[in-house]
């Protein structure tokens, strides 16, 4: 089979896997074994395959914000249950008992109820719904580090978490709306209270942010949403066409075109593993050997390394196990005609390979304005962005000289070239123009991507 007909099947394979939910049902799968860690790992399995899919939604926000309204509305739109902390407290409350009498005493002073009887309390519901086999938007909780661990303890992870983002001024008026309200009205000390409790607040989320990284996303709180918006916003989160597989995405553009900005947004976005060249040729020249000696002297000249070195430091990156499991985004690789060719010693087949245009006399304006801090490293879009410290000492790097720019932009066409007449990458390129701005470009990849799904 050519090198053609095998990247066609290779896609058309991947296409069959994703369209039928095949990366979703292992990913699910392998999530349930590891949480439940079942004696009989073939019938838990079996049975879990023919179990009706569920899915689970935690909401939290601070008091006196709109959170129950938009529960509900997103209960609605998704047909989902919905469970709120408030009322299963008042519930309690009613019943007269010691417990109740706890949680009367934490609310009359305007405080936190206490963990372990909100955990208990919440637990006994999750419990039920995920017996019943039931899809739910749980509102409220969990609030605090603790009840995060508790919640992944008993093996609950969310598919999505939102959180309704606010800024310490409405917060605090959130809290000051509150304490207007039964049966709060009647404290004394009301603007200690509600320092204390906005404080209290931010500082708990923070933590419960740590422990849901991957998880959660968040909305401005502030700002007039249609609900229904929002509604469509979580639904896209929870049945969202992101890949799945171990994607193999090469991302390549003339200098200053937004590559290595949209290479790293892709990783990060979709996990991916990302790996550009000039980090690993970087670290190579640090090693200070003979090899990162030769690579030093082409740097510094600004010239290209040699591709016999680029290509074993590809060769060695790619190969890597966490390449292989998350797949990877390459940045800035190929940049010539031998690198192009040896994808295919690499045995590299590439799923994406986006393609960033932008005009020359843009991407000149752009790189002898750039300036970089020689003892840093960090690089400045113009002098301006540079504290008055280090202006003095900030330098043109070698390779951002007009120029050398003007040499890399002749290498760029040429290899831009080389890939259009390439018949076996036809299918698989996306152009995106780089003279817009990168969000614009992020965006552009990003739905290009889900929608390849």
């Amino acid at each position: 089979m050519d090198q053609a007909n095998k990247l066609q099947y290779q896609q058309q394979v991947e296409k069959y896997l994703e369209r039928n939910k095949v990366y979703h049902i292992f990913e699910d799968l392998l999530k349930a074994l590891i949480i439940k860690k079942p004696d009989d790992p073939i019938s838990f399995l079996i049975n879990k395959l023919q179990e009706p899919e569920t899915k689970k939604i935690f909401v939290v926000g601070p008091p006196g914000s709109k959170l129950r309204e938009l529960s509900l509305t997103l209960a609605d739109y998704l047909n989902f249950h919905i469970v709120s902390i408030g009322d299963l407290i008042e519930k309690e409350l009613s019943k007269k008992s010691e417990l109740s009498q706890q949680i009367q005493e934490s609310l009359d002073k305007f405080q936190y109820v206490s963990d372990d009887i909100v955990i208990n309390i919440a637990l006994n519901q999750i419990n039920h719904l995920e017996n019943e086999k039931k899809s739910y938007i749980f509102e409220g909780f969990p609030k605090t580090r603790v009840q995060g661990l508790a919640l992944q303890k008993e093996g609950i992870i969310p598919d999505a978490f939102l959180i309704l983002e606010m800024s310490e001024e409405k917060i605090y008026q959130c809290c000051v709306k509150k304490l207007e309200t039964e049966p709060f009205n009647k404290l004394n000390n009301k603007e200690d209270l509600v320092k204390n409790h906005t404080l209290e607040y931010k500082l708990n989320l923070k933590q419960v942010k740590e422990i849901y990284k991957n998880q959660y996303f968040q909305v401005d709180g502030e700002k007039n949403y249609e609900l229904e918006d929002m509604a469509q916003l979580l639904k896209y989160k929870l049945y969202d066409n992101a890949p799945k597989r171990a994607l193999r995405i090469i991302v390549i553009g003339p200098p200053g075109s937004g590559r290595s900005t949209l290479a790293k947004k892709l990783s990060s976005k979709y996990g991916f593993i990302y790996i550009s060249t000039r980090e690993l040729i970087s670290n190579l020249i640090n090693k200070k050997g003979t090899t990162g000696k030769e690579a030093f002297e082409k740097v510094n000249k600004g010239e290209l390394v040699d591709d016999r070195i680029v290509n074993a430091l590809i060769k060695e990156r790619v190969n890597q196990t966490d390449c292989q499991l998350q797949g990877f985004v390459l940045d800035g690789y190929p940049k010539t005609e031998k690198q192009l060719e040896q994808l295919n010693e690499l045995n590299i087949q590439p799923t994406l390979m986006v393609i960033i245009d932008a005009a020359d006399d843009i991407i000149i304006r752009r790189l002898v304005q750039r300036r970089t801090d020689p003892i840093t490293g960090v690089v400045y879009n113009s002098i301006d962005e540079a504290d008055k410290e280090v202006r003095s000492r900030l330098i043109i790097a070698p390779n951002e000289k007009r120029e050398v720019v003007q040499l890399r932009l002749k290498r760029w066409d040429d290899l831009k070239q080389l890939i259009d007449g390439t018949p076996k990458y036809a299918s698989i390129i996306y152009k995106v123009s780089g003279e817009n701005s990168k969000e614009n470009m992020i965006e552009q990849v990003c739905y290009h991507l889900e929608k390849m799904n």
